[in-house]
Order: C-alpha cells, then structure tokens, then sequence
C-alpha cells in the first residue's frame, strides 16, 4: 500500500523525449510513474484535479529569475553598438559589459533580441512596402479607366492563339 503511493510521487532523471513518450503511455495505462519523472497535482477552474508528468530535471520549486531591467545610458550604449555592429563576439562583447556593468550573458541575450526584433521590424516595413505598391497600382488602374480619354481595351480572340508571334 505504501508502495503505491510512493510510486505515484516518485521523481528521477530525465532520458529524452521518446521516453517521455512512453512514459505518458505507461502512467495511462497501470498509474505507475518511471523513475526519471515527477508529477505536479494541479486544479483546474472547474475543481477537476489533473497530474502533470514532468522530467525530474526541471526544478519547478525554484523560483523564476527576475528580469533584467536596463538602464536608460545603458539602452542607448547598446542601441549605438547595435547600429555598427549587429554581431558582438569575444573582446568587444567583454569590454562592452565590463562598461555597462552587465554580464557578458545579458549582453549577449540583448543582441539576440534586438536581432529578432530588427528583423520583424524589417519584415513588416516590407509587408508595408508591398501592400503600398499594391495600392497605387490598383490607384493608376483605376486612374486608367476613369480617365476622360476613352482607352480601347484589348481583348484577345481565340484565333489570335494561333498566330506565330512577331519578332
């Protein structure tokens, strides 16, 4: 009987995905929880209590890091090295963050960001581009068929198809 329980509650290592995979078949099928995992009771909005499966390798009881707030001289010290330089490696990464007073790790999360959003920056000034040219171009095609002087629209036959084209 106390062996049941134990079993339910019992945590271990992590040993890959497939394994998780069959370990999610094993806790459906006899309740038995492997040695390499660990379960998290939780209640849902509606009283139902479900079992999380987890690797034992995350911590779940350690409390989450804060987040890094920066400086408004700092910003602008990495905004200005970002602008010459979008990749900071070695040297250049160390001097930086013994200057702002910053780990190399938070410089370097930083560029990686401002990466990610410089290019979704880019990617929607040229979803912006494009979507403009669209505009005008249907603006000069309507321009076109308003226009007070009568254009004579082509309309191909199919007898035309036919032809050998002229060079």
């Amino acid at each position: 009987m106390g062996n049941e329980k134990d079993s339910k509650t019992r945590e271990s290592t992590s040993r890959g995905q497939d394994s998780c995979k069959r370990t999610l078949n094993i806790c459906n099928g006899d309740k038995t929880i492997p040695d390499y995992c660990q379960t998290l009771q939780v209640t849902d909005t509606h009283g139902n209590v479900k079992q999380l499966l987890f690797p034992r390798g995350l911590d779940l009881d350690r409390p989450k890091r804060s987040r890094t707030t920066f400086s408004t001289e700092q910003l602008n010290h990495l905004e200005d090295e970002f602008q010459r330089n979008q990749y900071l490696a070695g040297r250049d990464r160390s001097q930086l963050a013994d200057k702002l007073g910053l780990s190399e790790t938070q410089i370097k999360v930083w560029f990686q960001n401002r990466r990610t959003k410089h290019k979704r920056e880019k990617t929607r000034d040229m979803e912006q581009q494009k979507s403009m040219a669209e505009t005008n171009a249907t603006c000069n095609v309507l321009r076109l068929l308003q226009a007070n002087t009568p254009t004579q629209l082509f309309t191909p036959t199919p007898d035309l198809y036919l032809l050998p084209p002229k060079f």
